[in-house]
């Protein structure tokens, strides 16, 4: 499972049956983030422990809806995504790339002497047909 998976059920899970009820049924019914909130919220979980016909629950949660789909613009644009980084509305490219690696830095510097922050860009060559100029 993604990360935002497991970072959802740990913030969202009631009890430890649930979260694992929820870890296994998204794994087994391979849910999207958006599909596994949606189970959290309308109390999946509780609904199928009381229910008396638990396999007919369990395939009628397995079908995703239309409103879990999420198309990839959306999903760049959601607003937890960066909102650690402290950027206003609107922001440029330099701002986020400056935020974004900033952070990194700071967190290869926690990791000790092991790991080397060698550079904002540089530019690499591969193979003398090619060059890529980005984040190193």
């Amino acid at each position: 499972m993604p990360w935002s998976h497991y970072v959802l059920l740990i913030s969202r899970a009631r009890s430890t049956d649930a979260l694992e009820f929820y870890q296994r049924e998204a794994l087994r019914g391979g849910w999207s983030v958006r599909q596994l909130q949606r189970q959290i919220e309308t109390q999946f979980y509780e609904r199928t422990a009381l229910s008396r016909d638990k396999n007919k629950m369990l395939a009628k949660g397995a079908k995703p809806k239309a409103t879990d789909a999420v198309n990839a613009q959306d999903e760049i644009r959601h607003p937890l995504v960066l909102e650690f980084l402290g950027l206003r509305d609107e922001y440029s490219e330099t701002d986020l790339e400056q935020g974004l690696i900033g952070h990194l830095e700071s967190f290869l510097l926690e990791l000790g002497n092991d790991l080397a922050f060698v550079g904002r860009q540089r530019r690499l060559r591969i193979d003398d047909v090619c060059t890529v100029s980005g984040i190193a």
